[in-house]
């Protein structure tokens, strides 16, 4: 009798391989609760890239709407007296955006998120360098749609002149930083488009952007 009582306290050959079933399937439950949170990192870099490209969606649409109601000119390019072509030569970026502060209405748009050197600004009258994420193409164009407006300010390549002014020509060995965004960024186009580049795409972005001109200048805050 003690055999046979043994013998049905043992398992089956039967039950040790549901048990091994449910051990696989705990595993596997296991690592889908676990796995989000070693992938969430890369889906909040992926949210903050596409929140920076429609703050420079809304930057290019502003610029568009400023050069439409100032004979087709871009402020930094306007000698209207509202315009910011006398801030040309100045390292105050930030003066570029705030003649435009009535269409671009709030100065938030201005700050990347992934950008944690740089705060928003409150308002457009304390605006400075410290509040911008975004560089400003001096040679952009409204008819040119493909000259570069604006970007993501961690460029880096060509001549930095003044400790603001960089100057890129088809040659240059233009890339991103790690600052911001990894491995690449949002540019802003004179049409008002915005692109993710990586390196190699933004120095082929630059070398089209030369093909009429021998350099780009870009104002980086």
């Amino acid at each position: 009798m003690k055999l046979r009582a043994q013998q049905r306290a043992g398992l089956t050959r039967w039950e040790v391989a549901a048990l091994g079933v449910c051990g696989v399937a705990l595993l596997g439950l296991m690592a889908l609760l676990i796995l989000p949170s070693f992938t969430r990192p890369n889906r909040h870099g992926h949210r903050h890239e596409t929140l920076c490209r429609n703050n420079l969606q809304q930057v290019g649409l502003t610029f568009r709407i400023w050069a439409n109601d100032h004979e087709d000119r871009f402020p930094f390019a306007s000698t209207n007296v509202d315009g910011s072509l006398a801030w040309v030569n100045s390292p105050e970026v930030f003066r570029h955006y705030q003649v435009m502060s009535n269409d671009l209405v709030t100065p938030k748009i201005l700050t990347c998120r992934a950008d944690m050197a740089r705060r928003p600004a409150t308002n457009f009258a304390g605006l400075s360098n410290a509040n911008l994420s975004y560089f400003v193409g001096f040679d952009a164009r409204e008819d040119a749609p493909q000259s570069i407006l604006s970007g993501d300010r961690n460029i880096t390549g060509g001549t930095l002149s003044n400790g603001f002014l960089r100057v890129l020509s088809a040659d240059s060995a233009a890339e991103w930083t790690k600052e911001i965004h990894q491995n690449g960024g949002n540019i802003g186009l004179g049409d008002g488009s915005v692109q993710w580049v990586t390196a190699v795409q933004l120095r082929r972005q630059i070398a089209w952007a030369t093909t009429n001109r021998s350099f780009l200048r870009l104002a980086v805050p």
